[in-house]
């Protein structure tokens, strides 16, 4: 079989290592072409009529309907990259091609870094770090109701997607009580990963002094958090948002926060990169993050390492580890 490579020049080797480029080349013949400066329908047009599996990436053009009738060999996509949503099209999946997302290996980093605010923000590391650059000792911990550790607490986690999945099985390393809230995942599945799953956002809020955001953003979680749920949160409390700004309503969080009743972690606001003179900037129990948390440094190469064990996989006829089916879209960020 013949894999073209669709991913753009700035991110193939950040994507790809020597090693994972060296397995696809000894799984598949690669199309010989240059490596794009932009992977755009153009490129894609040129090169995809021979091609039976397409790695696409960050900044790929979608595969359009075109592309689609043009790659009459093609029978898998493997998408190095975020949101699948940017590369797929209808005429895939009547094509009866087969669509496999990396973006799970965000997901570790993601979680990773979640579980690091999770030990650090209730601790109030970063203040009490900030008030030792003042001269002051333990002065800085005694913030926004002070220090405690996550021993025998709730923590709770919105969403049991493959971040919010990850960050339970890293926090069963903590004697700490796990609270889910996900609609769609089955209380059966909740059972089996040891957690303890609420109805409402309510529940979760007022009964866990940290709240982890791991939700994708759809057109159903717009919004879903609000200024009512932080009201909720015990005083202390930390609120970690690492998935995307538009699930919380940030002028309702802000306004709670202006209480200084409890700490956030942001990731992630409403504008990227956050304007100087915005608010979140100044507010003393705000914790802002450059959007960092997944897809930076070394974490970029596991999703090389995912693309070619999907390709793997798929060679030797066995179950893709990340496939997305059509039916799925709406529920994914």
């Amino acid at each position: 079989m013949k894999v073209l490579f669709a991913v753009n020049q700035q991110f193939r080797s950040a994507l790809f290592s020597d090693k994972d480029c060296g397995r696809i080349a000894g799984l598949c013949d690669v199309l010989d072409t240059e490596v794009p400066a932009e992977a755009d329908k153009d490129f894609m047009l040129a090169h995809c009529e021979d091609a039976d599996i397409i790695i696409t990436g960050w900044g790929t053009g979608q595969l359009d309907a075109d592309i689609i009738a043009r790659a009459k060999n093609l029978k898998l996509v493997t998408h190095a990259g975020g949101s699948i949503k940017v590369i797929a099209c209808d005429a895939m999946w009547d094509k009866g091609v087969r669509i496999t997302s990396a973006s799970v290996a965000i997901a570790y980093g993601v979680a990773e870094f979640c579980l690091g605010q999770i030990l650090t923000a209730p601790k109030r590391v970063f203040w009490g770090g900030m008030a030792m650059r003042d001269g002051k000792w333990r002065d800085g911990l005694e913030c926004f109701g002070g220090p405690f550790e996550i021993y025998q607490q709730k923590i709770g986690v919105i969403g049991a997607g493959h971040v919010g999945r990850h960050l339970i099985s890293l926090l069963k390393n903590f004697s700490c009580d796990i609270l889910l809230f996900d609609p769609y995942c089955p209380s059966e599945r909740a059972e089996e990963m040891g957690v303890t799953k609420v109805d409402t956002l309510e529940e979760m809020f007022s009964q866990c002094r940290v709240v982890s955001l791991c939700a994708p953003s759809t057109d159903e979680t717009a919004n879903m958090i609000r200024g009512e749920h932080f009201k909720l949160l015990p005083d202390g409390a930390v609120f970690i948002n690492t998935a995307r700004s538009a699930i919380v309503n940030q002028d309702e969080m802000m306004e709670e926060l202006r209480k200084e009743r409890f700490v956030a972690c942001l990731d992630v606001t409403d504008i990227e990169p956050t304007p100087l003179d915005h608010p979140l900037r100044s507010m003393p129990n705000v914790l802002l993050t450059p959007h960092e948390a997944g897809a930076i440094a070394e974490n970029r190469l596991r999703m090389g390492t995912f693309v070619a064990d999907e390709i793997e996989a798929f060679m030797t006829s066995k179950p893709l580890h990340f496939e997305v089916t059509q039916e799925q879209l709406a529920r994914i960020g």
